[in-house]
């Protein structure tokens, strides 16, 4: 764990705490409080005057309200600095340690998929997606995905489908990269765990469409 710049002792405690439940977490001094990251890039909590603040949006926010969770108004050193979105945690939900880190992971889940969605909607040719180059382009257009958003709306299992009735071969390593792209994320990066899940994914599409399953993770 990395703390940067960290002061003030309620939020060195509350990063130690966090770090111990989710790892991977660091802390910047900003100019309005401590914001906690994780991964180094994504901003999910904010320590400001003895209080823990959880991103959170849609049903996510429903549930911490429904805790007693009060949303951020203002700065009481700068009544001018408004942040949206950000909900104090109760002592109820900190000193339980089970229930914390879940609304943590929730909070970071929703944060990437955002950062995902923009990224994707960025992308309009296939190209400009992690993983797939020219060669992926022009494959997928064969049979009928011309861009991102066709992409997404037909997903990287049913595309596999679409590779395979046309006959044109599609491997494991070409489901990889069109899942991967779809996550904004390199396909290197995918660990076993997170293959196999993927597999059991794409191989429920591709029974229901007649073909065989892949037995395991090398099977091509």
């Amino acid at each position: 764990m990395t703390i940067l710049n960290i002061k003030d002792k309620h939020a060195d405690d509350i990063c130690m705490m966090i770090n111990e439940l989710i790892g991977n977490v660091t802390s910047k001094n900003l100019f309005t409080g401590y914001g906690l990251f994780y991964d180094k890039k994504l901003m999910f909590g904010l320590c400001l005057s003895g209080k823990f603040y959880l991103q959170a949006k849609g049903e996510l926010s429903n549930q911490l309200v429904s805790s007693g969770c009060v949303a951020f108004t203002k700065n009481e050193v700068d009544t001018k600095f408004v942040l949206s979105d950000y909900y104090c945690l109760t002592n109820d939900i900190l000193s339980d340690r089970v229930l914390l880190r879940k609304l943590l992971m929730l909070s970071i889940k929703q944060i990437q998929d955002r950062k995902n969605e923009i990224a994707l909607s960025k992308a309009n040719r296939l190209k400009d997606l992690p993983n797939l180059s020219i060669k992926y382009e022009r494959m997928l257009k064969k049979v009928g995905i011309h861009d991102v958003k066709t992409l997404k709306i037909v997903g990287a299992e049913n595309a596999i489908v679409r590779l395979r009735k046309s006959g044109i071969p599609a491997t494991l390593n070409t489901y990889w990269k069109l899942a991967c792209a779809l996550l904004n994320k390199n396909s290197e990066m995918l660990n076993r765990q997170q293959k196999e899940i993927l597999l059991k994914k794409l191989n429920e599409v591709l029974h229901e469409a007649g073909f065989r399953r892949y037995r395991k993770i090398d099977n091509e």
